[in-house]
C-alpha cells in the first residue's frame, strides 16, 4: 500500500520544514512548494491526497490557487486545509466559495494540525 501524499504549500521555510517534519513522522509522503504558480504545477503534477495551501504568497495567492485547482478535473476534488495568518471575513467567505474543507489560523498548535488532516484526509477508497 502506498503512502498518502500530502502537498505542504508556503513561502515561509519554517513553517514548510515544521510540518513536513510532522508529517513524515506520522509516515506521509511530503512534497512542498513556495509559491502559488509552483503550487499549481505541483498539485497537477503529482496528484496528493491532500493540500495545505497558506494564503499570502508570492506570484499567485493561495484564494487563485484554490480556484484553478477546483476548476482541473484531476484536482477538483482534492481536499485542501487554509493553513494561514489571515482571519478577514473576506479571507473565510472566499474559502468556503472555493470548497476549502478547514481553515487553520497561524499561530497553529502542530498537534491540532495534525489532528486536522486525520479528520480530513480521505482513505485510498475514498479518493477512488
Amino acid at each position: 500500500m502506498s503512502k498518502r501524499k500530502i502537498l505542504v504549500v508556503d513561502d515561509e521555510k519554517d513553517i514548510i520544514t515544521t510540518v513536513s517534519t510532522r508529517l513524515k513522522a506520522k509516515g506521509f509522503d511530503v512534497i512542498t512548494a513556495m509559491d502559488g504558480k509552483q503550487a499549481t504545477e505541483t498539485a497537477k503534477a503529482e496528484l496528493p491526497d491532500l493540500i495545505l495551501l497558506d494564503i499570502g504568497m508570492p506570484i499567485c495567492d493561495g484564494h487563485a490557487v484554490a480556484q484553478q485547482l477546483r476548476e482541473y478535473d484531476k484536482t477538483a476534488s482534492i481536499p485542501i486545509i487554509f493553513l494561514t495568518a489571515r482571519t478577514s471575513e473576506e479571507d473565510f467567505l472566499s474559502a468556503y466559495d472555493e470548497k476549502v474543507c478547514k481553515y487553520v489560523t497561524k499561530p497553529f498548535n502542530p498537534d491540532e494540525l495534525m489532528g486536522v488532516i486525520e479528520e480530513v484526509l480521505p482513505t485510498k477508497a475514498e479518493r477512488a
